[in-house]
C-alpha cells in the first residue's frame, strides 16, 4: 500500500495526497508499505532453512569422525566403531530437529513489517512480549521496549534488515510464490520481499524503478 507522511499534519495517509490538508506530499515521503503475518513453526521455507542447516552440519561432523575414526584406528578397530558413530550422529540428528521444532512452535505468530521507500528495502520482524517468545528466539527479553497495539496486546522487536538500493547487485522476481529476491551478493543469501498478491505489482514497479536491474 502506498502511504505518505505530511509534515503540516503530522499524518501518515494512504497514497500521495493528504487525507487532511490535501497537499501532495514531496517524492521522499512516499513509499510502499505492507506487512505479513507468519506462524514459524509452521512456514515451510523456516522448516526447509532448519532442516539444510542441520543436515549440513550433521554430514560435515560425521565425515570429520569417521575420516578421524579411520586415521587414529586399526582396520578392525575402524570396522567395529564405524556403526555407533553412524547410529550415534543419527540419534543427534534426530535430536537436533526435535529441539529445533520445538523451538520454533515456542516462537508464536510473528507480523513482518516491509518498507519501500527512496533508500531502499526495510524489514521488521515483531511478535508478542512474552519471555518465552523471546527466549525460544535465542534472543534476551527485553519487555521495557515493549510496544502497545491498537488492541492493548504488547509487541517487541525481534528482527530488523535493511538493504539500499545501491547495494542490490541481482533481483529475481518470483510471482508465483509471492516473493521478490534482492541480492548484494549475486545468488547468496538474498534479501527476500514476502509479498501478498494484491502487493505484488506495485512492490516489483516500486524495485525496478529504483534499481534499474533486469
Amino acid at each position: 500500500m502506498i502511504v505518505s507522511y505530511c509534515k503540516k499534519c503530522n499524518l501518515d495517509s494512504e497514497g500521495t495526497v493528504c487525507s487532511s490538508c490535501g497537499k501532495r506530499a514531496s517524492a521522499a515521503s512516499v513509499r510502499d508499505v505492507w506487512r505479513i503475518i507468519r506462524v514459524p513453526g509452521a512456514d515451510a521455507n523456516t522448516w526447509r532453512s532448519l532442516a539444510s542447516g542441520i543436515l549440513l552440519t550433521a554430514l560435515v561432523l560425521t565425515v570429520s569422525l569417521v575420516l578421524l575414526e579411520r586415521f587414529q584406528s586399526s582396520q578392525q578397530d575402524f570396522e567395529n566403531h564405524l556403526g555407533g558413530i553412524l547410529s550415534t550422529a543419527a540419534i543427534l540428528t534426530a535430536l537436533a530437529f526435535v529441539l529445533a521444532g520445538s523451538m520454533l512452535m515456542l516462537q508464536g505468530r510473528e507480523e513482518i513489517r516491509y518498507t519501500l521507500d527512496m533508500t531502499g528495502a526495510h524489514l521488521q520482524t515483531w511478535h508478542r512480549a512474552s519471555y518465552l517468545r523471546s527466549w525460544a528466539r535465542l534472543q534476551s527479553a527485553k519487555m521495557d521496549q515493549a510496544i502497545a497495539s491498537r488492541d492493548g496486546s504488547r509487541y517487541v522487536i525481534s528482527e530488523e534488515r535493511h538493504i539500499r538500493w545501491k547495494d542490490i547487485h541481482e533481483i529475481k522476481y518470483v510471482p508465483s510464490a509471492g516473493a521478490i529476491k534482492l541480492y548484494h551478493v549475486r545468488h547468496l543469501a538474498p534479501f527476500i520481499l514476502r509479498i501478498p498478491d494484491e502487493e505484488y505489482d506495485t512492490a516489483e514497479a516500486i524495485v525496478k524503478k529504483h534499481t534499474k536491474i533486469s
